[in-house]
């Protein structure tokens, strides 16, 4: 490895060690909340979980920042930050403090960062065997609250195998996105070798200049893609527990791009869509649903309306996703961070003031969660759901005609119903390219449904 390698890697591991102790600190105030939550009936925490969890997350805090501050040992507070993130995840599992689906992922996506495949497979390992670990010792508690049919021991092992295929799963695929991050890394560095070699060659100076900007450009598009397949592989964790949330984040990330291109068509927020934001807006639309990750399947998947509690659980989503890219490292300074957050956070919120969570309303709203509402209705319109089936392109259009003004910017929803034609084609792609896995996938869960009535039904 050459000198500028290392200076590289040096660099990265150490601004990643810096993110990872922001994030501990951050952290603090988790068990402080659950405590005052605690103390004022809210919310029924054990004080001895919370001061563990408080106690840990200082020290951890603590040793990270010592760590830190010296070069040398950076490597061992790498291995150190990543593994405590495995154990705070497994021992709020333990303690049931909060509902963990697929949140384990959170730990060993957030080790690919350092671009280190050992690092990476070692946070898999231990984040796998913490969890089994904690989810067995509360086999117990959890049991209480699901049928009381099965023994403890039953439940621990259909946990547990459940467990292990996911645990497979994201082991190869973070293996494979680990072993493309190195293999970028090595080209790049590679060409930067050669550039080096080369320097010595060039007298033109500006024919060097001209070298260097272009090598620059490459590795920035190649980290650019390396960090849009991390956000996708997201989203695709996120589609395995809901059956239609996957293909509804590729659906609406179309949707907005379209609807960016049809507003800069018209001379309309030409300051704020540029290339480079509708880039962001673009990638930002994979996560916005990702609260969903803390919904019950059986809710995401109901068929049939919500009761009140149900759907009030449903409207926590937007918070809830905003909680999680918390824990998303900055990218592009943190300007896609801030979009994508927005988008989450608010893409329920309506022109007139009477959507959720905050009852925002007109320009309040960014502009980026007014686009994202709109692709967000436009899809779920137009798409087949286990509740209903989809609308006619017409029927969508004209929904937007007499919404204009009320859930959507009169501007926004003119430029979903100039865009009828290209959306007609978007859909019909959409439907062709997934008619047959949608079908064998909407049979799967209609009859999941049956037998649990069947089930019900029984037992009354």
């Amino acid at each position: 490895m050459s000198r500028t390698d290392e200076q590289f890697f040096l660099e990265n591991l150490t601004k990643i060690n810096k993110n990872i102790g922001i994030i501990f600190l951050i952290f603090c105030l988790v068990p402080i909340i659950f405590i005052l939550f605690t103390l004022t009936g809210l919310w029924e925490v054990s004080h001895v979980h919370s001061l563990v969890l408080l106690i840990s997350t200082i020290i951890t805090t603590i040793v990270l920042d010592v760590l830190n501050r010296k070069n040398k040992h950076q490597k061992f507070a790498m291995y150190f930050g990543i593994i405590m993130l495995c154990f705070e995840v497994s021992f709020m599992n333990y303690t049931n403090t909060i509902r963990l689906f697929i949140s384990y992922a959170i730990v060993p996506i957030i080790s690919l960062l350092y671009y280190n495949k050992k690092l990476t497979m070692i946070t898999c390992a231990v984040n796998y065997f913490l969890m089994i670990f904690s989810s067995c010792i509360t086999a117990n508690a959890k049991l209480e609250v699901i049928t009381g049919k099965f023994s403890p021991v039953i439940w621990a092992i259909q946990f547990a195998i459940g467990l292990t295929i996911e645990s497979v799963f994201l082991f190869f695929a973070l293996s494979k996105i680990s072993d493309r991050i190195q293999k970028t890394l090595a080209n790049l560095m590679q060409a930067f070798d050669e550039k080096d070699d080369a320097l010595s060659q060039l007298k033109d100076r500006n024919q060097l200049v001209v070298r260097i900007n272009n090598e620059l450009e490459q590795k920035n598009l190649e980290l650019k893609d390396t960090q849009s397949k991390i956000i996708k592989f997201v989203a695709e964790c996120l589609g395995s527990h809901d059956l239609f949330t996957g293909r509804h984040a590729i659906h609406t990330q179309k949707y907005v791009e379209l609807i960016c291109n049809e507003l800069v068509k018209k001379g309309l927020y030409t300051d704020e869509l540029t290339e480079k934001n509708i880039d962001y807006y673009q990638l930002a639309a994979f996560l916005h649903d990702i609260g969903k990750i803390h919904i019950p399947e059986g809710i995401l998947n109901k068929i049939g309306k919500f009761t009140p509690e149900e759907f009030e659980l449903m409207k926590s989503h937007p918070q809830e996703g905003n909680k999680l890219l918390n824990y998303l490292p900055p990218i592009e300074e943190g300007d896609f961070n801030k979009i994508a957050k927005q988008m989450t956070l608010y893409h329920h919120e309506k022109w007139d003031g009477t959507g959720y969570p905050f009852g925002l309303k007109e320009y309040e709203i960014p502009l980026c969660a007014r686009i994202m509402t709109a692709a967000d209705v436009l899809d779920a319109l137009i798409s087949q759901r286990l509740y209903k089936e989809p609308m006619s392109i017409d029927e969508a259009i004209e929904v937007f005609e007499k919404s204009s003004g009320i859930h959507f910017e009169p501007a926004i929803a003119q430029a979903v119903i100039d865009s009828k034609h290209l959306i007609t084609l978007i859909d019909n792609d959409f439907k062709t390219s997934e008619a047959e896995t949608n079908a064998q996938e909407l049979e799967w869960w209609k009859s999941y449904h049956e037998n649990i009535k069947r089930v019900q039904q029984a037992q009354q």
